[in-house]
């Protein structure tokens, strides 16, 4: 109960920035009669909901992390990287179990399967593979800020989930065909969809992280404690 709290109200601190978006993204789309379903606003918004609950989980730094370089990962002399902190060795823990590796993929499946559900360009393998690996480094190069380990073993089990959750999406996309029509943007012409809609998905990523460093962290995390009287560690 408590995880799906937190994930809620991760959700909601991307609303600052997914509202104006959504009323761009609709005046720009109705003039040049590009139609947005609601079942393509409903994947949306469950994509982003997924979006952020994976930083959640995963555990991203704050603004103030980052500005104040709390971890003292940047020096006057470079990168003050610990050994401890980052690894670059694959499958350095295997001996140590098997659990972290399947949760990173279990983690990353849902990407790969609602990507090309909802865009139909990323019906192309590579192209769901690269943002895979894209989320996954963002969220990685993040944690060099707040003292969690930087693992390579995580970027590599988080883009196999994304391969994972794409070969599902191809193996059922006969039943899903219609879910996938209806939550596409439909137009007269593809050569009219409009930038706001071309980089859409690329906007909800951003959007997750943003919301998690200027809305979750500074403001929704002290009223959650303030509100539970508990202590949050995110």
């Amino acid at each position: 109960m408590f995880i799906i709290m937190i994930s809620i109200t991760c959700f909601i601190g991307t609303l600052p920035f997914l509202i104006p978006y959504y009323m761009l993204l609709t005046s720009q789309s109705k003039k040049i009669g590009c139609k947005l379903s609601i079942e393509h606003f409903i994947m949306v918004y469950i994509f982003v909901y997924y979006l952020t609950a994976v930083l959640s989980f995963t555990g991203i730094p704050s603004i103030s992390d980052i500005v104040h370089n709390s971890s003292g990962v940047i020096t006057s002399k470079g990168l003050n990287l610990s050994p401890y902190e980052v690894n670059l060795i694959p499958f350095l823990w295997i001996t140590e179990g098997a659990r972290p590796y399947i949760e990173n993929i279990l983690l990353f499946i849902p990407l790969g399967f609602m990507l090309p559900c909802i865009w139909k360009k990323y019906e192309v393998l590579w192209i769901t593979v690269l943002s895979g690996i894209t989320f996954s480094l963002a969220i990685e190069l993040s944690q060099l800020f707040n003292r969690r380990i930087t693992d390579i073993d995580d970027l590599l089990m988080n883009t196999i989930g994304a391969l994972m959750g794409w070969v599902i999406f191809k193996l059922l996309k006969e039943h899903l065909s219609k879910l996938q029509d209806r939550a596409s943007a439909q137009s007269t012409s593809m050569e009219k969809i409009p930038l706001l809609l071309d980089t859409e998905e690329c906007f909800y990523m951003a959007s997750a992280f943003a919301g998690m460093l200027f809305v979750f962290h500074p403001f929704l995390v002290p009223l959650l404690q303030l509100v539970f009287k508990i202590r949050i560690n995110v």
